[in-house]
């Protein structure tokens, strides 16, 4: 699909931002609790990351240019969702440098939140074509079931989670969304048959995001005692099973994996991912040297 030069992934990033926001407020009271709690969240956008795998595949897809956008705002509200609640069942007190939603309205604002941003996420799904509708809705609630499954899996964990045990959580937790990003596109361009290798694709590039996340926080968890951090469980052993000596190599393992997953997807639609794979692959390969 060769887009007008006006229709760049930043400017449809950008329509998407928009879009997800407006609809998200467009039945709440200017100057409400919830309305000003949403325009909170949705004024400090974190790398936008899904969002753009989203509209990448869309375009590679030759998808209509609103139909991807509507796709791609469902799979950022959706993950915005995650993000109040996590932050809420986590107790964590920040998110992207400021007071989490909870900790700046309180508990029931941000479950009242992350409520009305889940079903603004199914509106914008079902919007992005009506012939599409159910099996995109179908496929939105099938992540969030295994997203939310990764998440009561990461709340019972317990003190010392095994590296299998956190290896799980990160499939369904992380891995699920950035899936999500590939699979909308895949079944609004009748590509069903891909979906399998989209949503294995994508669970693998978050575990691999998950390993290289717990990296970059190895000595800060290790001074506050997080003992799921991956990067601190792997010290002093070897992975056999994933041909892995250190957490830097674990990490290799899973995103040399998802690009190869991604490299078999059609039309390309997976290359944004690949790019993402190749930056986080030479990040490592940089601090080990």
């Amino acid at each position: 699909m060769n887009l007008n030069p006006e229709y760049t992934i930043e400017s449809l990033l950008a329509r998407s931002r928009k879009l997800a926001g407006e609809t998200s407020l467009s039945e709440l009271t200017p100057g409400s609790t919830l309305h000003s709690a949403l325009v909170y969240h949705q004024s400090a956008p974190g790398s936008e990351a899904r969002a753009r795998l989203c509209i990448n595949a869309g375009i590679a897809l030759g998808l209509p240019v609103d139909a991807t956008v509507y796709l791609s705002a469902a799979v950022e509200t959706l993950h915005n969702a995650s993000l109040i609640q996590d932050d809420l069942q986590d107790n964590d007190a920040t998110r992207r440098g400021r007071a989490a939603v909870w900790k700046k309205f309180g508990q029931d604002i941000a479950i009242n939140a992350t409520d009305l941003l889940l079903s603004n996420a199914f509106a914008l799904a079902a919007s992005a074509g009506p012939k599409h509708a159910h099996k995109l809705v179908k496929t939105m609630n099938r992540a969030v079931a295994k997203t939310l499954q990764g998440q009561t899996n990461d709340l019972n964990v317990g003190q010392q989670p095994s590296l299998d045990h956190a290896i799980a959580i990160a499939r369904e937790k992380s891995g699920t969304l950035f899936s999500l990003s590939l699979e909308l596109p895949l079944v609004m361009a009748d590509h069903q048959e891909s979906l399998s290798l989209a949503r294995e694709t994508g669970t693998l590039f978050g575990i691999g995001y998950q390993i290289f996340d717990d990296l970059q926080d190895r000595d800060s968890d290790r001074l506050s005692g997080n003992t799921a951090n991956m990067a601190l469980m792997m010290e002093g052993t070897v992975i056999t099973k994933y041909r892995a000596n250190t957490a830097e190599e674990f990490a290799c393992y899973f995103l040399n994996e998802a690009a190869s997953g991604a490299a078999s997807l059609p039309r390309g639609c997976g290359g944004l991912l690949i790019d993402k794979c190749s930056a986080l692959l030479h990040k490592l390969e940089r601090d080990a040297a």
